[in-house]
């Protein structure tokens, strides 16, 4: 009998409480695209003031369909949902390229969200972040991204693997 007891209350501390919500969860990882090059695990090189693109690959791990914005900014080339992080040798933040003509609004293409099924995956590539950060100048650039998913009743966020650049003359 007590046997019985025990493992049913270490069975209905495994559950979540009626009225208590699992938090969906989204795996994310990035990697570069030519024209930089794979240098090993999470490391690439390029040419100082090359064009880098960042590949952002999904998958849901939750239990439940996830709602994933997938749209671009037309002036920057970079999803709206995704949030990089770039920083310098020294580990200072990079800051924003100034957008030119700010008064000229962004756009997208309208595409509505995709809804992404419990471990299923998907790749959006050639986020254009060298349209976003200037990475005109040699030195060691470590990138992170930050990526919002969810609908408009609930947002989340899911960070990436950081990844190492190296920029040469």
């Amino acid at each position: 009998m007590f046997l019985c007891c025990l493992l049913s209350a270490i069975g209905m501390s495994l559950t979540p409480a009626a009225g208590q919500t699992v938090k969906p969860t989204l795996a994310v990882t990035i990697s570069l695209e030519a024209p930089a090059t794979g240098t090993g695990p999470g490391r690439y090189t390029a040419k100082a003031g090359s064009e880098i693109f960042v590949t952002v690959h999904i998958t849901n791990t939750s239990n439940r369909n996830l709602s994933l914005d997938y749209d671009s900014d037309s002036r920057t080339g970079v999803g709206f949902a995704n949030r990089y992080e770039i920083r310098g040798t020294d580990g200072s933040l990079l800051t924003k390229r100034a957008i030119t003509h700010p008064e000229i609004r962004s756009s997208g293409h309208g595409w509505p969200a995709r809804v992404l099924e419990p471990g299923a995956s998907m790749d959006i590539p050639g986020d254009h972040v060298s349209r976003l950060y200037n990475l005109d100048r040699p030195g060691e650039y470590t990138i992170q991204l930050s990526r919002a998913f969810g609908d408009h009743r609930e947002r989340y966020i899911s960070r990436s693997n950081s990844i190492r650049l190296t920029l040469t003359d």
